[in-house]
């Protein structure tokens, strides 16, 4: 169908964007009703493009669950204008693109982005995904088991897992209620739904049927025409095109989109057409046009015989004292900016002074934090998510009771403003929630105005589902208040939900082991009570249902006065929210107008080089334009992970140092946690981290109080004589720390313990999660604060300081004596410090950095364990070939080039030719599993280093090593099979390589060099990649008068320009295929394998074919063995 130019089109209204917002943006409506928005980027070098479909899992037919889903993943899968399946991914991987879509339950999102100029004919394929999908029946029968086995992959996840429960909570009559993934079952049905009924009973049943799959295609289809309709899309696409060359690309196709759902009468539909219709009617139609929507909520105490408050008790995978607090809501869809959400899960998540975390934190909580669990166009659900301690778990009601009290403060604060509107008198709880409520609107247009865009591909999806939903208009600014102001208060709607914040209209879930064993087991076995134990339907997943005490309940209430804690109450002024927000006055003018992206970013200034003390950088932003700053400080300190030992007359690496570092850290965390956060609520951010190398203290936000902040932090850590260490402190983390090492290998998916194996063996200096485990229990208070002076008084500590963004030359010296005085009067209490002055002068034995085992020339190392998750059914393996070429570093002449540029640069460019094909091949035609990837990976070893320096102070010689990794979940075959299958498939891919044309290979290298040219658009990532170079290089440059490489990616770029075949190839047979390739292959046995003995293994393996060794392991004891 030509579009006829002349239709016309309706005009939207603009979209209100955030002032530092490069971006042009323009919205019309096609005479046929799709939605689209149009966003030239001048300074993105892809185009992303996205199409919000408005319906999910809630329209979905009863009798075929997933089938929203399912009719996601067919799309992908070849149209009549572009029939190839993997035409779509095969022509991204090709130039520099990706794909995804998801599923929720009331819309279906997909995205993609590619390289500018090779966008037309990408969004020509997405666009005939919506236009003529073919959904053939081949590719319905395979694509089954993709949705099957992504099922499967989430099964053991304890999110997925407590989602399912909450469904199974939630009025079976409501399309929440849903179960939203599919899998084999619910999607293999012959017009007969899973409950058992049948379509058109009146039919007789010597009707000819069609088969199973072959009517699950017709409903896709028919899905596909009543949902895909023109009228239910909004489509994005974000370029650096010009708006009219975008509106041009997308016109022309997505006009060309009929209405191709008829209305009929049921007895003329089809089955497939009527369970579509049928279904389609069960959610509400949540596009912004719709009319608004009656409240409809899944929950109600009605849907459990009145009894609440209800006791839901979980069990999870995961070692976690979780509890869940829930209050059903109406949809807050057509106040916008007015939502009392905000100010409610402002306080309620408050964890300053008076809140609800300052009174409990350590003793009874760990964490808390508030939001919508659910906002839908019927219905919200608010969710209050509490992290509990040994001692909460007992006292889980004191807990409950605390959070209703502050609920029952703000009422009655809400209530007595309410009040002082309606008379002439003090408006003391008027005034103060009006600042409150200003507060949060500072803070939120703030952050609008003074954010730099981020990626296409981050925009193209969330602006099509924000335009959906509400328009076009507030689909940038929705959430940011910038029409709100402090007399905007929306008391009314405050005080309505307010009052439905009560235990009578709130059911609590208790998460944990202890609270499962606890459970109230009257009538348990007896399913079909309202109370005891239940099942729910889709995952097998136990849960419990019981009634809550009538006196606790009692003491919950409004009405109890005895037990009110004076301890609560609301937020004082915020003094971290800026008021200056002006740009350094050392910038050019040019750098103060507007943002300049596209300028080459100078590497930081080095402005003290102390020999003693250590080295400041410094770089005055001139790129983003905006009022923030980042400060990083990087303590070099060998106590962190290491332990002086006189016998050897070396630095070693120490577990017990290492979990003792980990420890303190997450206490001091905790003991900032409420003197910090309001600072985290004007954007102001800290971490204390430890690496390899030693501490990382990282500040960053507005630029106004960010010194006098970070300086804070540091005092906090070098000046308090271990005050924050206290025995509540170390018992609270040493129990969550114990607890995640007991659940860490019986709760997570197979893949993840494959990476873990393979890092036991290859990285890893410390001897497995069991050894970790037995550490943490024997720590004491006294081992920390030990551990603390020891850090802190380290006489040798060498600090690298980088200081970032809108801050001057002054501002950054200025930090950096404070920190220098800060640090050194902590190291000049030389007493009892643990640390000797000539252990310092042995400081080049220590190695400050990651260590990487480097594997022999050859070697084939096959690692075989049983998965410990007892709800795990997937194998999985993880296949790393190991470079026996260093990785690339940079060269200070680029016509000294050498192997190691041109083998980094040839398998980068190998993994981005491999991607597709092996997805194709393992995943979409042979189905082994939802999860088949691979890429290139580029890990750091350090070595001690002292030759060049005379004072043999803190140095180290790095070696980049690169890695080819592939990884396969699948519980279709056994890990040695799929072994067998990705070598099978490498033997094919070499053939690939040779029969390769030369514009296809030109295709890859040059998308793969301008991805890797492509300029950074935060300060955050250019912070991090100037202090990555820093952390890893500095030693053994600076120390040694050499200088810095700041153009690495910039010369491994031109290297992969410049590529030929044959390097591609030689550097496939070295790494990959050959004789000589160095591998680890990790075989992780889900409960569908059973593990198999070495000789059935080595029976299984290609030992024999390649004619190689292959070194079988089967326990932590070898692996200790093989190091």
């Amino acid at each position: 169908m030509k579009l006829d130019r002349k239709d016309p089109i309706t005009i939207l209204p603009d979209i209100v964007k955030g002032d530092a917002d490069w971006r042009l943006y323009r919205s019309i409506k096609l005479q046929n009703g799709v939605t689209c928005v149009f966003v030239h980027d001048k300074e993105s070098k892809t185009t992303a493009c996205s199409v919000a479909v408005g319906a999910g899992a809630s329209h979905d037919p009863r009798e075929l669950s997933g089938i929203a889903h399912f009719t996601e993943h067919m799309c992908f899968l070849g149209s009549e204008a572009y029939p190839e399946e993997n035409e779509f991914k095969k022509y991204l991987a090709s130039h520099g693109g990706r794909s995804n879509a998801s599923t929720s339950m009331s819309q279906t999102v997909y995205k993609f982005d590619v390289l500018a100029e090779h966008a037309e004919k990408a969004i020509d394929i997405f666009s005939n995904f919506f236009i003529s999908p073919l959904f053939t029946q081949s590719g319905t029968d395979r694509e089954l088991n993709a949705v099957d086995s992504e099922n499967s992959k989430n099964m053991s996840n304890d999110g997925r897992r407590r989602l399912q429960i909450l469904k199974a909570m939630a009025n079976p009559e409501h399309h929440y209620s849903k179960f939203s993934t599919g899998n084999a079952q619910t999607l293999s049905m012959n017009g007969v739904s899973n409950c058992g009924s049948t379509i058109h009973e009146e039919k007789e049943k010597d009707e000819e049927l069609l088969s199973q799959n072959t009517f699950v295609r017709e409903v896709m289809l028919a899905f596909h025409r009543r949902h895909y309709r023109p009228d239910n899309l909004t489509v994005v696409i974000v370029g650096p095109q010009k708006l009219e060359k975008l509106q041009d690309w997308i016109v022309k196709r997505f006009a060309t989109i009929t209405n191709r759902w008829e209305v009929k009468d049921e007895t003329e539909m089809s089955d497939a057409e009527l369970l579509v219709e049928k279904s389609a009617s069960e959610a509400p139609d949540d596009n912004f046009d719709s009319p608004p929507v009656v409240y409809d909520p899944p929950f109600h105490s009605k849907y459990q015989c009145n009894k609440w408050p209800i006791l839901l008790t979980t069990l999870p995978l995961q070692s976690m004292r979780k509890m869940y607090m829930y209050f059903p809501l109406p949809s807050v869809k057509e106040l916008y900016d007015q939502s009392p959400y905000h100010i409610i899960c402002h306080l309620l998540g408050h964890e300053g002074p008076g809140s609800i975390f300052a009174t409990l934190h350590l003793d009874l909580i760990d964490a808390i934090s508030v939001g919508p669990r659910l906002s839908e166009a019927d219905h919200s659900l608010l969710q209050v998510n509490i992290s509990l301690t040994e001692k909460g778990e007992k006292n889980w009601e004191e807990v409950v009771s605390t959070i209703f009290d502050y609920c029952y403060l703000m009422y009655d604060v809400v209530k007595k403003a309410k009040e002082e509107q309606l008379k002439d008198e003090t408006n003391e709880a008027l005034d103060q929630l009006m600042h409150i409520w200003g507060e949060v609107q500072k803070i939120k247009s703030l952050r609008f105005h003074q954010t730099s865009p981020g990626s296409a591909i981050g925009l193209a999806p969330s602006l099509a589902c924000s335009v959906r939903r509400i328009g076009t208009k507030r689909s940038l600014s929705i959430g940011s208040l910038l029409d709100e102001r402090n007399d905007t208060l929306p008391l009314d709607h405050l005080f309505d939900f307010m009052k439905q914040l009560t235990p009578q209209n709130c059911f609590i879930e208790h998460c944990s082991q202890s609270a499962w064993e606890k459970r109230n087991v009257k009538n348990s076995e007896n399913r079909s009570n309202l109370f005891g134990l239940k099942r729910e339907r889709w995952y097998s997943v136990d849960y419990h249902l019981s009634s809550i005490d009538e006196n606790t309940i009692k003491k919950w209430s409004q009405e109890y006065l005895p037990k009110k804690q004076k301890s609560l109450f609301l937020p004082s002024e915020n003094k971290y929210i800026p008021t200056d927000l002006s740009l350094c006055p050392e910038l050019p003018e040019e750098a103060t107008k507007h943002p300049r992206i596209n300028k080459k970013i100078e590497p930081p200034n080095l402005i003290v080089n102390d020999k003693e003390f250590g080295r400041l950088w410094h770089r005055l932003d001139d790129r983003y334009c905006l009022p923030k700053a980042s400060v990083t400080l990087l303590l070099r300190n060998a106590v962190v992970q290491h332990k002086w030992k006189p016998q050897q007359d070396s630095w070693t690496f120490d577990p017990k140092h290492n979990i003792q570092s980990e420890i303190l850290l997450n206490i001091f965390h905790d003991a900032l946690a409420e003197k910090t956060y309001s600072a985290y609520l004007a954007s102001l951010s800290w971490s204390l981290s430890k690496i390899p190398s030693g501490l990382v203290i990282k500040c960053s936000g507005y630029s106004q109080h960010l010194t006098s902040f970070a300086i804070d932090i540091v005092k906090e850590f070098f000046c308090k004589e271990s005050s924050f260490i206290t025995e509540k402190s170390v018992q609270t983390n040493k129990d969550r720390m114990i607890r995640y090492y007991e659940s860490y290998l019986k709760s997570k998916r197979a893949d993840s313990y494959a990476s873990y194996y393979t890092s036991l063996l290859m990285s890893s200096r410390g001897f497995g999660v069991e050894d970790s485990l037995s550490l943490t229990k024997n720590l004491s208070l006294e081992s920390i604060q030990k551990h603390h002076q020891r850090l802190t008084t380290f006489q040798a500590a060498k600090v690298e300081c980088l200081v970032s963004g809108n801050l001057s030359r002054r501002d950054a010296e200025s930090f950096f004596l404070q920190t220098q005085s800060i640090i050194n009067k902590a190291t000049s209490r030389s007493e009892g410090n643990g640390i000797k002055n000539g252990n310092v002068d042995n400081l080049h034995t220590w190695i400050p950095g990651p260590f990487e085992r480097a594997l022999r020339q050859g070697e084939d190392v096959h690692l075989h364990f049983q998965s410990q998750n007892s709800e795990e059914q997937n194998g999985a393996v993880r296949m790393t070939f190991q470079s026996q070429t260093p990785g690339f570093k940079g060269c200070h002449d680029m016509s000294s080039a050498n192997e190691s540029m041109v083998q980094t640069a040839a398998l980068r460019v190998l993994c981005h030719i491999l991607k597709e094909p092996l997805f194709n091949q393992l995943r979409t035609k042979e189905q082994l599993g939802y999860v088949v990837s691979s890429g290139y990976y580029i890990d750091y070893s350090f070595q001690s280093w002292s030759s060049c320096q005379a004072n043999r102070a803190v140095a180290s010689a790095i070696t980049p090593i690169n890695s080819v990794v592939i990884n396969v979940l699948s519980k279709k075959v056994p890990p040695p099979v799929i072994t067998r299958r990705i070598d099978d498939f490498l033997d094919s891919f070499r053939q690939k390589l040779i029969e390769m044309n030369e514009e296809e290979i030109q295709s890859h290298t040059n998308s793969l060099s301008k991805k890797l040219l492509k300029p950074i658009q935060k300060l955050h990532t250019e912070v991090d990649d100037h202090f990555s170079n820093i952390r890893r290089y500095s030693p053994e440059c600076i120390d040694c008068d050499i200088p810095l490489i700041w153009n690495r990616n910039e010369q491994l770029a031109k290297a992969i320009e410049g590529l030929s075949r044959s390097e591609l190839l030689h550097a496939f047979d070295a790494v990959i295929a050959g004789k000589k390739r160095s591998r680890v292959v990790s075989h992780v046995y889900g409960n569908k394998f059973n593990f198999q003995s070495t000789n059935s293994i080595q029976k299984n393996s290609n030992e024999g074919k390649v004619g190689r060794k292959i070194c079988h392991i089967q326990s932590i004891s070898e692996i200790f063995q093989k190091r």
